[in-house]
């Protein structure tokens, strides 16, 4: 019942304000293979018809085609190795691109950016400020003194000195630049 619940707040304050609704509400669906990807493609062609806008246009020349399972993407990215590399290598930006962004998840972690410094960073006409989260496994939720000073160390050389326990039994790391990944 929470699935898309902000979004279903502000659809039921928009129609007591009296807004015309220009179609159905369209929230996909969480528990499919590919979560909400197909129910938004259903529902934005359908948009786009509605407001007679030429999808391809609307969308900016193309998407993303459909979305992959885990297990293409393996088969896909030399058993998880993809172009990471490259990737991590690239100087130009603090971003890996979309198609290793699912791909690094595999290798426990993903990437992040400063919600609080978007707007700034876009008025700027800068990047997002990319950073990166990395789980450290957590044998047996275990761990001596020396091991946890010497993370806590690796977060203050490498992270934003935030040193997280899961209840997964690991450590997170977060605010990893890409450099120090």
């Amino acid at each position: 019942i929470n699935f898309a619940k902000p979004a279903r707040d502000l659809d039921e304050l928009l129609e007591k304000l009296g807004a015309q609704r220009l179609m159905p509400t369209g929230f996909g669906d969480d528990q499919d293979v590919d979560q909400y990807h197909t129910g938004f493609g259903e529902w934005k062609v359908q948009l786009y018809s509605r407001l007679g806008v030429d999808s391809a246009a609307a969308a900016g020349g193309g998407d993303d085609g459909p979305v992959k399972t885990d297990e293409q993407i393996k088969v896909e990215t030399k058993q998880l190795r993809g172009s990471m590399k490259e990737s991590l290598d690239d100087i130009t930006t603090g971003q890996i691109p979309f198609q290793d962004t699912k791909l690094i998840k595999s290798h426990g972690s993903y990437q992040q950016d400063d919600r609080d410094l978007r707007e700034e960073r876009q008025k700027m006409g800068v990047e997002n400020a990319f950073s990166f989260m990395i789980r450290v496994r957590l044998p047996g939720g275990y761990c001596t003194a020396e091991q946890w000073l010497a993370m806590d160390d690796i977060c203050e050389k490498f992270a934003n000195g935030t040193l997280k326990i899961t209840t997964r039994q690991t450590w997170q790391v977060h605010g990893v630049l890409k450099r120090d990944v």
